[in-house]
């Protein structure tokens, strides 16, 4: 691995996914890299943990995008003091939205964790780490 200026992290909020994180943080802090926070939200997924899919059905756009930013400020700001950080909200397939994502922001170093919140019907569709390594334009890195 070379050096990198701008580092993804995907958020599904899972355990795999918290200690990528701390990898993805880790990383631009030795690089000096931007950090950007993506997550997605995917359709028949809750918004955040604890709420249920009928409760996020409920809710405008707007809002949804101020509950989200909120969650992910609350949760990872705090512990990136000194890396330039930024959040990025989108809405989709993560497989898709995440490689879309990448190509457009010119990452060159996306970190996600191995299994995310869906874990074993993952394995039936192939899951979103298999098809980012293999799809990214960029240097993936997952992590367990």
């Amino acid at each position: 691995m070379g050096t990198f200026t701008h580092i993804v992290y995907c958020c599904d909020f899972s355990e795999h996914a918290e200690r990528a994180f701390l990898t993805a943080l880790e990383q631009a802090r030795l690089d000096n890299a931007r950090l950007t926070l993506l997550h997605v939200v995917a359709p028949g997924t809750p918004l955040i943990p604890g709420q249920t899919v009928r409760e996020a059905q409920r809710l405008a756009d707007q809002e949804i995008v101020t509950r989200l930013r909120a969650y992910l400020e609350e949760r990872y700001l705090g512990r990136a003091m000194g890396v330039e950080t930024r959040i990025a909200l989108r809405r989709g397939y993560p497989s898709e939205e995440i490689l879309e994502h990448l190509k457009s922001a010119r990452a060159d170093l996306v970190v996600l964790g191995s299994q995310g919140l869906h874990g074993v019907g993952l394995v039936l569709l192939g899951s979103v780490a298999e098809r980012i390594s293999r799809r990214a334009g960029c240097c993936c890195l997952v992590v367990r």
